[in-house]
């Protein structure tokens, strides 16, 4: 029985002692959630006043920068102003006497019966048109034209307002309120032209002879768009393709004119054909070929008289030939002293020149399948014979070139 007593005291001391244990291990979980919890609270708090700061110190530097905006803004005006200083003024005088002379000008044309609209457009038309002439006047100040023509129309205009303006105005003692009416009309243009002086002087930046220059540019630019105008359009397309003043104006017309006429200035292919007809009626007149006599006038260029007819092409001299052909297949010296020499070689008109040598075997059998490659001798030429051979002299060449033509003539 004892026994019983004492297992259920011991049970009941390890029972609170384990409660004991279980208050203990919750309240050190709940201070361990109310540390987590206050800690996070902290955080956040950190974090908000962070964000708070942030945001203080956007503001402030925006307002710094709006603040600094301002005082450029302000700055630049002020800037601005001293520098337009005369255009201020001069703008506040002349606002002040259009409104005062549009002012009697309306009274007068008023007090002749007549509409009020039509009052009020003639004396609009008299001060904008003195204002026309004298804006038109400061832009041919400002791009160096002329601006005398200008001026005419422009002291037309206020001359004509200031004597309406003289002639109507009010009844006053001496009659000094006329002049001043009349000296209205002349304030508007004659402030704006004191500003231009101070600006741009009294005379054009450029000079007659300039002036004169562009004159012969401009006259020239019409004729090239008439007479060339497709070459115009494309020079145009040039210029316009191009960032601006990257490319030259005349480059670009020679470019056009390639692009059009597939040949240099002034070239095209009537002016070729012109050539071709011309060198043929030379050649008749020689009594020789066209071929021959272009062959000969390079033949004459390139190799010296004293050369020889035969054996291996001479060697080009040290400064090369004094001209070559052009595209019309003309020499640089038409018909000069070697081209005359060259064109009596072949009618016969020189001294004596050493014998042709006979035609190699080898090389004729080589012109004869060339001849074959090419799809008949119609097609041999002095070029693609010599060629053929690994070179040779121009004669030679030609000598070989009849003779296949004369052999597959002879064999039809």
């Amino acid at each position: 029985m004892n026994d019983f007593y004492n297992e259920r005291r011991r049970d009941r001391v390890a029972d609170r002692e384990q409660d004991r244990a279980d208050a203990l291990a919750a309240a050190e979980q709940k201070r361990k959630s109310e540390l987590a919890a206050a800690e996070l609270r902290r955080q956040d708090e950190a974090e908000r006043e962070e964000r708070s700061r942030r945001t203080r110190r956007e503001t402030d530097r925006e307002r710094a920068r709006r603040k600094a905006e301002r005082k450029a803004a302000r700055g630049e005006l002020f800037a601005k102003l001293r520098r337009e200083g005369d255009t201020t003024g001069a703008l506040i005088v002349m606002a002040a006497g259009i409104i005062a002379a549009l002012y009697f000008q309306l009274r007068a044309l008023n007090g002749e019966n007549l509409p009020g609209v039509i009052s009020l457009c003639l004396a609009v038309m008299l001060e904008a048109g003195a204002w026309v002439a004298t804006t038109s006047g400061e832009r041919a100040k400002r791009e160096g034209r002329p601006a005398g023509r200008f001026r005419v129309v422009m002291w037309a205009c206020a001359s004509f307002a200031a004597l309406i303006n003289y002639s109507h105005a009010p009844e006053s003692s001496g009659g000094w309120l006329a002049w001043v009416l009349a000296a209205a009309s002349y304030a508007a243009v004659f402030f704006w032209e004191v500003r231009g002086w101070g600006r741009h002087g009294t005379k054009a930046t450029r000079t007659k002879a300039q002036r004169r220059e562009d004159r012969r540019r401009r006259r020239h630019d019409r004729k090239r768009r008439t007479r060339f105008p497709t070459v115009y359009s494309r020079y145009l397309d040039i210029l316009t393709a191009h960032p601006f003043a990257t490319v030259d104006a005349e480059e670009a017309w020679r470019t056009a004119w390639r692009d059009e006429h597939g040949a240099d200035l002034a070239t095209t292919a009537r002016v070729v054909a012109r050539r071709g007809h011309a060198d043929k009626a030379l050649a008749a007149a020689h009594g020789v070929g066209v071929e021959t006599l272009v062959v000969e006038q390079l033949l004459g260029e390139l190799f010296p008289p004293d050369g020889g007819d035969d054996g291996p092409a001479a060697r080009r001299s040290s400064g090369g030939p004094s001209g070559g052909p052009n595209k019309s297949g003309r020499t640089a010296k038409t018909l000069g002293r070697k081209g005359k020499q060259a064109i009596g070689r072949v009618s016969g008109r020189t001294a004596p020149k050493v014998p042709d040598r006979p035609l190699d075997a080898a090389h004729i059998a080589q012109v004869r399948a060339l001849a074959d490659l090419l799809g008949g001798a119609a097609h041999l030429s002095v070029k693609n014979v010599r060629q053929a051979v690994g070179g040779g002299n121009y004669r030679y060449a030609m000598r070989l070139r009849d003779h296949v033509k004369a052999e597959r003539k002879n064999a039809r």
